[in-house]
């Protein structure tokens, strides 16, 4: 029997505008059903009063920057779920691969801009801390004792 591996990234060789965004799964159970691509640049903004008085369809409104995001990541997401889907239940252990030393440091080099020098303090740098902090936990990776110092000062400046 042949081996099949797959190597999977969030990264894709098609272009962003030939992606189709998700719309959730199919009712059969089966990977995420996609639509017709969305451009807000296509889109023009949202019409103002009521529609039905030059007897117009109603426009949609312009999406914004992060619903475009939004779908993007969706829609790359789906493509993953769709290759996992076809493939043999077999072979799907071994068609992941995680890339520790990339996520350390991805994880590292986040907690560094939460230095001391890092004073622009918004709502959600304490959580973004955390989890950096836990997913190098989690792969059981150790702070040295200047990070360290660097997070807890910043997180008591967050209080």
């Amino acid at each position: 029997p042949s081996s099949h591996m797959v190597r999977l990234s969030l990264r894709s060789s098609r272009p962003h505008g030939d992606r189709a965004p998700s719309r959730g799964t199919q009712p059969s159970g089966g990977p995420p059903a996609s639509a017709a691509p969305m451009d807000s640049s296509s889109q023009s903004p949202p019409a103002g009063g009521d529609p039905s008085e030059d007897g117009a369809a109603a426009e949609l409104p312009r999406l914004t920057v992060t619903q475009v995001e939004q779908m993007k990541v969706e829609a790359r997401v789906a493509d993953i779920y769709r290759v996992l889907f076809d493939a043999a239940p077999n072979a799907k252990s071994v068609m992941l691969e995680l890339w520790r030393d990339q996520h350390v440091e991805y994880l590292t080099k986040g907690l560094r801009h939460l230095a001391p020098s890092f004073h622009v303090l918004d709502a959600n740098r304490p959580w973004l801390c955390y989890w950096m902090v836990h997913g190098l936990a989690v792969l059981d990776e150790t702070l040295d004792d200047d990070l360290e110092n660097d997070i807890v000062d910043f997180l008591s400046r967050c209080q």
